[in-house]
């Protein structure tokens, strides 16, 4: 895949060394790039930041794998079979209606203060993203091709491996895309909130109370790059799996 000149991250980048270097923002608030590359490097050199990016990425994953398990089969099924679609339609849509950081609480009096209660919460936060990006795929299938298929005498098993999966692949790869992004953003305010000793999220609290903003700014962009990194290998599963809807930035 071609790809151009990142022309947005050279804008953000002029614009920081403008507001930055002559001061006309006080760098308690915004220090410059300089700085923040220092105490980049610093933190990669001393181990800080390779052991908080570890646990947070570690946390990441469970989580949202465990999502993942959750989410792609419940919203398979949503999406192929009215009784199911009926039966749990509503619950689904009361389930997204509360926000995850109201359920910070009850996850803490069941599963406490460890990693666990932050693999549910994350879990939790992805898996109803990726449902309804799955149940929306299948619905979604096409319904000339499974009529094709009936025609020619094709099993139910048939038509769902054969038409159905291979319509709603593009769905729920966009769904696990955007589950990984909430992931990350539910794993960091867990760091933050529910009691860590490492972890990006973390990492940029201390800094905050601290008033260390270099360190704050350097786990902010460590958490961009967790996440865009993340999402990059997604989107290269998606190019793989999903190879016939080509690229169009190619284009």
């Amino acid at each position: 895949m071609k790809r151009g000149i990142p022309w947005g991250i050279i804008v953000l980048l002029a614009l920081w060394c403008l507001l930055s270097f002559p001061k006309l923002i006080d760098p308690l608030y915004l220090p410059t790039p300089v700085a923040v590359l220092r105490e980049f490097w610093a933190s990669v050199s001393s181990g800080l930041l390779p052991r908080h990016a570890a646990a947070t990425v570690y946390r990441l994953v469970v989580g949202f794998s465990a999502g993942a398990l959750v989410g792609i089969p419940v919203g398979l099924l949503m999406g192929y079979s009215k009784r199911v679609y009926s039966a749990l339609e509503a619950l689904i849509e009361v389930l997204r209606a509360i926000p995850v950081i109201a359920l910070f609480p009850l996850f803490l009096i069941f599963f406490g203060l460890g990693d666990r209660s932050k693999f549910i919460v994350a879990a939790w936060s992805s898996s109803l993203v990726i449902l309804i990006n799955t149940m929306y795929g299948v619905q979604h299938s096409s319904t000339v091709r499974r009529m094709v298929a009936r025609s020619l005498k094709a099993s139910e098993w048939q038509i769902f491996w054969k038409v159905v999966l291979p319509d709603a692949l593009p769905e729920i790869l966009v769904g696990l895309r955007t589950g990984v992004s909430i992931a990350l953003i539910v794993v960091l305010m867990t760091e933050m909130f529910l009691g860590t000793q490492k972890g990006i999220g973390q990492m940029i609290y201390n800094a905050h109370l601290m008033y260390d903003t270099p360190t704050m700014y350097v786990g902010i962009i460590a958490s961009g790059v967790v996440g865009y990194g993340l999402n990059l290998l997604l989107l290269t599963a998606q190019r793989k799996v999903i190879h016939w809807k080509g690229d169009f930035q190619n284009e």
